[in-house]
């Protein structure tokens, strides 16, 4: 009996859980194993004679007291769980089970309490709960849900983020497979099964987009990734992926390649689009030996609606006028609006210059019967300029160039008719030899205008100054750019009255801001022409004279080839500028000779870096190496730097890093009227 009393408690100190006995009638511990006081952080001597709620929480007992009634009454054995603290203060996960042992006449006795430290369990639990629902707040975040697929059990087990992307809700059952299928745009449904089945045969991972369409009638835009999972045999044992919303995403990439390739006014394609799409159109015609026609429109006197009525009528008449016209287009044609009241329509597989004809004429009808905008009916019409591929060009830029040509002469024609491109026709816009008279009547009649371009040191953060640019406002033409008649004035010599114009007004202009206490240098281009055959000292001494300009805030702009020919001339004639205390500028640096030695020699004070080189500079590699190299070059000569041609907020930041000194472009501010320039500079401040 001694020695199985031994072997008992042998076992009883040796088991792997924790095991106390417990009076019933006073709830002291009578005998307590090793285990049951490691847990708790004591000894066995420290423990037994102890009563139960000295040891154990009040929250424990009320627990234990709850189980004593229920095993007293009906049952034999307890299990709950419970915090308690360790002896040392450290807080621990148990699982308690309560047993009783009872005497013959069913009285309980003694408790038996088994102990188990669960807290590393519970630890575990915890964490895993946290990942989880760090999960679900990534993917709501990201909108991305994920699922899983099991071909065993033909079960799916989603994220809640898949039920909100796919709006899906369950009550008792969770949605089967078909489920989120059916919910996939029919349009697009074929499609993605079609992927995800070839994915599973080819045993590789799929990347897709499509649409979803939801009860209401919305649409939605997913990206979806998915990859199976295969035993030894290649049979699938299991497929995962990620579902996310793209709608919001997808929605912005429509709207900035709406606005890449469509017109905003009138939502016709713009000129980038028009092209694309007609040299498809070219392509085409030369694969089939069929005709591309090119159709320039213009209305005539738009410009008066404008100015009479206002912009908004004037708008408002132009979608009239693209609704009329659209009425002659077909599927496969392209109608564009290339700005202001100018149209472009390109129409594909003409058979002969017949139907041309009874087509532009069809067109011309259209404005017969005025356009009523706010009760006003605006009679207008039209002048239409043709040119065929491949009878007129082969390209689009040629073919636009001619069909614009042929339009001016339909205008010169009396308007409200058309004209075919006649080879013998001046390229230029209006032709060369009227340009010239009119140019002549531009600088009798003062038709000519500088808008300026804010130009921004980055150093002080400030606008520093302005380039000044010419326009010329034609009667009849309206606004012509520069490139269209510089060429036509550098040809016939009259650039030099023009450029003496230019540097007038600009010092005229510059000396008010300054009076006005806006210290803003003026930047003028001078022409290689107006530099060798006229007296340019003499023209910026008098205007620095008239106006009564700092020569500080006047900085002539060169170009390369300038400084390159008749050196010693050009010298003398630069350091005379010099003398007079104005700055000079080397403009379109980098596209012509950039010697270095004609840089220390004229002692110019800034660089330009041509915008060919700054507008690709995120795309070009070379073009970013040869804008650094220059900005380098020019602080080891102690020259500043500006860059043309900032368009936007990347590239500004890329120059910004490379250490340029000023830049100029889009990005800040487009070339303006003089009093929009106060309107900025007091703006930037």
């Amino acid at each position: 009996m001694i020695f199985f009393m031994k072997r008992l408690e042998s076992i009883f100190n040796n088991l792997h859980i924790g095991v106390a006995v417990c009076n019933a009638a006073n709830n002291r511990i009578e005998s307590v194993n090793a285990v049951f006081a490691r847990i708790l952080g004591y000894e066995p001597g420290e423990l037994t004679g102890a009563l139960m709620e000295d040891i154990f929480t009040v929250e424990c007992m009320l627990r234990f007291g709850a189980y004593k009634n229920t095993i007293s009454e009906c049952s034999n054995q307890g299990l709950f769980e419970t915090i308690h603290q360790h002896k040392d203060g450290v807080s621990l996960f148990l699982t308690i089970h309560v047993s009783a042992t009872k005497d013959n006449e069913n009285n309980v006795e003694y408790f038996i309490v088994n102990l188990t430290d669960v807290t590393k369990c519970k630890h575990q639990e915890l964490l895993l709960e946290q990942k989880e629902a760090s999960l679900k707040e990534v993917q709501k975040i990201t909108k991305i849900g994920s699922w899983e697929f099991c071909f065993s059990t033909m079960t799916l087990l989603c994220s809640d983020e898949m039920y909100r992307i796919f709006e899906i809700i369950f009550d008792e059952s969770p949605p089967s497979y078909p489920d989120f299928i059916e919910v996939i745009h029919p349009d697009d449904r074929e499609r993605v099964v079609r992927v995800y089945h070839k994915s599973l045969n080819n045993e590789t991972s799929y990347d897709l987009t499509h649409r979803l369409l939801l009860n209401d009638g919305r649409i939605k835009y997913v990206r979806e990734w998915g990859k199976s999972y295969y035993d030894p045999s290649g049979n699938p044992v299991r497929s995962t992926g990620m579902v996310q919303d793209v709608t919001e995403r997808t929605m912005i990439e429509k709207k900035v390649e709406f606005i890449a390739h469509y017109d905003a006014l009138t939502g016709l394609p713009n000129r980038i689009l028009a092209k694309d799409r007609a040299e498809q159109a070219i392509a085409y015609a030369h694969r089939n030996g069929s005709r591309t026609v090119f159709l320039f429109i213009d209305l005539d006197g738009f410009k008066t609606v404008n100015d009479s009525l206002g912009h908004s009528v004037g708008d408002t008449m132009l979608r009239m006028v693209t609704q009329r016209l659209k009425e002659h287009i077909r599927e496969s044609d392209t109608m564009s609006r290339q700005g202001g009241d100018e149209f472009l329509l390109i129409f594909s597989d003409i058979a002969s210059i017949s139907d041309v004809v009874i087509l532009t004429k069809n067109l011309l009808k259209e404005f017969d019967e005025p356009f009523v905008v706010n009760t006003h009916p605006l009679a207008s019409s039209a002048s239409i300029g043709i040119a065929i591929y491949p009878d007129h060009g082969d390209t689009f830029e040629v073919l636009l160039q001619n069909a614009d040509t042929a339009m001016y002469k339909a205008k010169e024609s009396g308007k409200n008719t058309y004209c075919f491109y006649d080879p013998q026709m001046n390229h230029n816009l209006i032709g060369k030899f009227k340009m010239q008279n009119d140019l002549k009547i531009a600088l009798q009649n003062s038709e000519f205008l500088l808008y300026y371009q804010p130009q921004i040191d980055l150093a002080h953060h400030k606008v520093s100054g302005v380039e000044a640019l010419i326009r010329w406002r034609h009667p009849q033409m309206g606004m012509i750019p520069p490139m269209s008649f510089i060429p036509v004035a550098e040809s016939t010599g009259l650039i030099v009255q023009i450029g003496e114009w230019v540097i007038r007004e600009a010092c005229r202009q510059a000396a008010l801001w300054s009076q006005q206490g806006m210290s803003l240098t003026v930047a003028v281009n001078i022409s290689a022409i107006q530099f060798k055959q006229g007296d340019l000292e003499a023209v910026v001494r008098e205007a620095l004279s008239v106006s009564g300009l700092d020569p500080r805030y006047l900085e002539l702009e060169l170009t390369e080839s300038i400084l390159i020919h008749d050196t010693e001339n050009i010298y003398q004639t630069v350091q005379t500028l010099k003398g007079l205390g104005i700055q000079l500028s080397i403009d379109d640096f980098g596209t012509g000779y950039s010697s270095l030695s004609y840089l220390k020699r004229f002692a110019v004070d800034k660089l330009k870096i041509d915008q060919s080189f700054v507008r690709d500079i995120l795309q070009d590699q070379e073009d970013a190496v040869i804008v650094r190299t220059i900005i380098q070059m020019a602080k080891n000569l102690n020259l500043k730097t500006i860059a043309e041609g900032v368009e936007n907020g990347e590239v500004f930041n890329l120059i910004r890093e490379y250490g340029c000194d000023e830049v100029q472009g889009y990005h800040f501010a487009e070339p303006m009227r003089a009093e929009s320039v106060e309107t900025f500079y007091l703006g930037w401040k």
